[in-house]
């Protein structure tokens, strides 16, 4: 291996690491101040945004001891988690920002898992080398927003949790769904529906976009 290549696996090695210690600490700090305050620990794990950050650590910490990592499971996970992080930052950037009202260190993993993550994983995946080819068996990694949008209507319908949507300092608004758009019983299932439908279609495009772009200068 050249000079060059050692380079590039050791940058790679370096910024996914970066990643995966900052989605730990927000993962794990999170998770204890869920426990400490009595809030619903299945609620926290099943939010969209933590299980792509999951995701995403798995998939940072299997690049860091491999760079060159490929393979038809890898790309599965690697493509699932860099999709899935991506409409993470792009829904809470454009719908779901300012619902909260985060204090403290709690701001912080807020900032984490919607902004520093998602954009440094795609900033990793674009100007980092090697880079993980992905094929079209990859897409089957849609399995997973869809699993988790069946579970998350089913357990809103059977369980009935109850999540916080927006709070304030004076107010809180709660739903059966973590997050509004996902709200049948405030929006009716027909624009619930055209929601799903929305999201899906964006997953799709971006899934189609990385598979394309994943073979441009794969090369070390």
């Amino acid at each position: 291996m050249t000079r060059r290549g050692h380079y590039r696996r050791g940058v790679t090695r370096l910024w996914h690491g970066l990643i995966a210690a900052l989605a730990a600490f927000a993962l794990v700090g999170q998770a204890a101040l869920t426990i400490d305050r009595d809030r619903s620990f299945v609620n926290f794990i099943s939010y969209f945004t933590i299980e792509s950050n999951l995701l995403v650590l798995v998939t940072c910490l299997l690049l860091v001891q491999r760079p060159d990592r490929g393979g038809t499971a890898f790309g599965l996970l690697r493509l699932g988690s860099l999709t899935a992080i991506t409409v993470t930052g792009i829904v809470y950037a454009t719908i779901l920002a300012g619902n909260g009202d985060f204090r403290g260190i709690e701001w912080w993993y807020d900032k984490i898992f919607h902004y520093v993550v998602p954009a440094m994983s795609v900033i990793g995946f674009l100007a980092f080398r090697p880079r993980t080819p992905l094929t079209r068996t990859a897409l089957w990694s849609l399995a997973f927003p869809i699993a988790w949008l069946a579970y998350t209507l089913v357990r809103a319908e059977v369980a009935e949790p109850v999540y916080a949507l927006t709070s304030t300092s004076t107010s809180t608004t709660t739903a059966h769904v973590p997050y509004g758009f996902l709200d049948v019983a405030d929006h009716g299932a027909g624009v619930v529906t055209v929601a799903c439908l929305v999201v899906t279609v964006i997953f799709v495009v971006l899934e189609l976009a990385y598979i394309r772009l994943s073979r441009r200068g794969v090369a070390a």
